[in-house]
């Protein structure tokens, strides 16, 4: 059994690395044994440009703001559900104004039904999970501004 861990990590690392060499963020490979998929995120760039309405012609750099970082994110690993049963209607749409404490969600983990309230008041900017999705621990839900 550690052969198989070992050859399991291995082939991971060489795939790992044929991703950054390609500048992949996904991976997807299987055999008549084994089958792989491996995902990154994409890394987050900073764009220049020049702005032709400045005399002095100065580049301008614009940063991307980064949705994720400010979003909120899931507290566990489960089953994400925007409406709680699925003849409802949805929690929440985008462009929404919600206040802390309203049901954004519902994460299923482990037969158990999780609510995911907003954890401030706000405009809904961004849902990023889809109904019925699977979701993992730290992974942007929903962006609120």
């Amino acid at each position: 059994m550690n052969r198989i861990n070992k050859k399991i990590l291995e082939d991971i690392d060489v795939l790992s690395k044929a991703m950054e060499k390609n500048n992949l963020c996904e991976v997807k490979f299987s055999d008549d044994i084994v089958s792989y998929e491996l995902k990154k995120q994409p890394k987050h760039q900073v764009t220049s440009h020049s702005d032709l309405n400045n005399t002095k012609n100065e580049p301008i750099i614009e940063k991307k703001v980064n949705l994720i970082e400010n979003a909120l994110k899931s507290p566990i690993v489960g089953t994400a559900y925007l409406s709680p049963e699925p003849s409802a209607k949805k929690f929440i749409e985008e462009g929404q104004s919600v206040k802390i404490g309203q049901v954004l969600l519902i994460i299923e983990a482990m037969k158990t039904m999780n609510e995911i309230t907003a954890d401030k008041n706000g405009k809904v900017k961004k849902i990023f999970v889809k109904n019925e999705s699977p979701v993992e621990f730290g992974e942007p839900l929903v962006l609120i501004e």
